[in-house]
């Protein structure tokens, strides 16, 4: 699907953990622009990724790029609350009803991996 002429994907409610979800949104390149032959561009990479957080005008500190490397990271590592808010933005394609979609997602799988550490 494409919302504000990214590629939205909604999120799967598949039941797995944030490193789950999150290498198989940053493989697909959810919230990525689409190209001028509107496919998207490709997957994320931690550059980009962080960039585009660090771009959301709200975001006066923006996100640290080894913050984001840690996401791609095979790790026990999650994601902050504060992040989680503006990776969900990211998702959701700016859309204000898609945000809040990946948000309760991404925080329901984040409690998911704190729950498998423990």
């Amino acid at each position: 699907m494409i919302k504000n002429g990214k590629l939205f994907l909604p999120p799967p409610r598949d039941g797995t953990d944030f490193k789950e979800l999150f290498n198989k949104i940053a493989a697909a390149g959810a919230g990525r622009p689409l190209g001028k032959d509107g496919f998207p561009a490709g997957p994320w990479t931690p550059e980009l990724l962080a960039d585009a957080i660090s771009q959301i005008d709200a975001n006066r500190i923006g996100v640290d790029l080894r913050t984001v490397q840690l996401w791609f990271q095979v790790n026990d590592k999650g994601i902050s609350t504060a992040n989680m808010r503006w990776l969900a933005r990211v998702l959701g394609c700016d859309d204000p009803e898609a945000t809040s979609e990946w948000q309760m997602e991404l925080s329901q799988a984040q409690f998911r991996l704190t729950a498998t550490r423990q």
